[in-house]
């Protein structure tokens, strides 16, 4: 896992979230997980962000001492579907099947346009499903999420 709290020099727009929401991304690929981190900090979104590279580590992260019950921070993640050891859509699924953790909002962020995924993602009540490279559909689809806060 990396712990990043840079901040970016540029800002797109005025997305400003509060700072107690924690991004959480799930990317196995260290390539995208950059991508999606500048396009976050391009963005003005300054927040701290927790970088998992496979499915086991995030939910080893969720169910052990950083369970979001265990402390008042709020988390949204963003979660790549194909990853090793455990794949995006058991996460999903795991989280949105805990009443402690089912909260977090999930953003479903892949390469693959995929009809039947989307859907399956949605019926595990995702929050949006976007297409790489991360583009406005998941600003908005950030800003939809944290206004449930």
């Amino acid at each position: 896992m990396e712990v990043d709290k840079e901040s970016a020099s540029e800002s797109m727009s005025d997305l400003c979230i509060r700072n107690e929401i924690v991004f959480i991304i799930v990317e196995d690929e260290r390539g995208h997980y950059i991508l999606t981190k500048h396009y976050l900090r391009k963005a003005g979104i300054e927040n701290e962000i927790l970088w998992f590279e496979d499915g086991q580590s995030v939910l080893d992260s969720l169910y052990g001492d950083g369970h979001p019950s265990n402390n008042s921070r709020k988390y949204v993640m963003l979660l790549d579907i194909r990853l090793p050891k455990v794949d995006g859509i058991e996460v999903l699924k795991k989280i949105k099947q805990d009443e402690n953790l089912q909260h977090i909002p999930v953003i479903i962020l892949t390469s693959a346009e995929n009809p039947q995924q989307a859907k399956l993602c949605e019926d595990l009540r995702c929050e949006a499903y976007v297409i790489k490279p991360p583009g406005e559909v998941l600003l908005n689809a950030i800003q939809r999420a944290v206004s449930k806060f």
